[in-house]
């Protein structure tokens, strides 16, 4: 981790948070060719933050950004020119690799340290300079979704509500999340149920709502929570 840095943070208060995400079929496209086929997830985060105290925080993203896409936040709460400055997420390098240790214990993911370097490879980091307060962030990403178990018709999206580097605030805390797919793709794929899990030392998710149907021609998927959920959606290309 270079000089004056903050370790990667996983308590910053969150008050409210919403996820949107659509996916692209893209391997099609690309004949589903072995090593070359993917699809794309494109994620939107909102989210209302309880900032303890003004200062550079460590944000981190789980998932490769595809290439020539970039990864990036801002407070869009803050005055005019804070919401003009947008922090780009990048990779982890060097020593910053050590950090992501509890980044994957929060979140579940086994691993040894022989591992980490290439672990890191779907993480991404960004600092950010929040102001005191109430302040809302929102994240933008492209996430390439790579075939699953070599299957380049097989794959798998993955999302964790609140972030990883975020903690709620209490009971009153909203969870949102919306996944929708193209016109019409369920003729082309078979869309397994989604996998809700809680996180580690998490009891089960409190849902509040959820939907699971057509939106006009395209198939969507919503909830709302109190508590952290994972949630795992797979789908496969007849």
């Amino acid at each position: 981790m270079a000089d004056n840095k903050q370790p990667i943070t996983l308590d910053l208060p969150v008050r409210n948070q919403n996820i949107n995400v659509d996916v692209e079929s893209i391997a099609p496209i690309l004949g589903f060719k072995p090593g070359e086929a993917y699809d794309v997830a494109n994620m939107t985060v909102t989210a209302e933050l309880e900032v303890p105290q003004e200062q550079e925080y460590r944000l981190v993203l789980r998932g490769d950004v595809e290439a020539g896409t970039h990864a990036f936040a801002r407070i869009v709460s803050a005055d005019k020119n804070k919401f003009k400055e947008v922090t780009t997420f990048k990779k982890l390098s060097g020593s910053e690799i050590e950090e992501l240790a509890p980044v994957l214990e929060k979140a579940g993911i086994p691993y040894e340290k022989s591992d980490l370097k290439s672990i890191a490879k779907g993480f991404k980091i960004a600092d950010i300079k929040i102001p005191a307060g109430n302040h809302v962030l929102r994240i933008h990403s492209s996430q390439k979704l790579l075939p699953v178990n070599d299957n380049p018709k097989a794959y798998q999206l993955v999302l964790y509500a609140p972030l990883l580097s975020l903690k709620l605030t209490g009971g009153a805390t909203k969870l949102s999340a919306s996944v929708v797919f193209p016109a019409q793709f369920e003729e082309k794929a078979d869309i397994a149920d989604p996998a809700v899990e809680p996180m580690p030392g998490q009891s089960m998710p409190q849902l509040d709502a959820d939907f699971n149907g057509k939106i006009a021609c395209q198939r969507a998927m919503a909830w709302c929570w109190h508590n952290d959920p994972k949630i795992t959606i797979s789908y496969t290309y007849k």
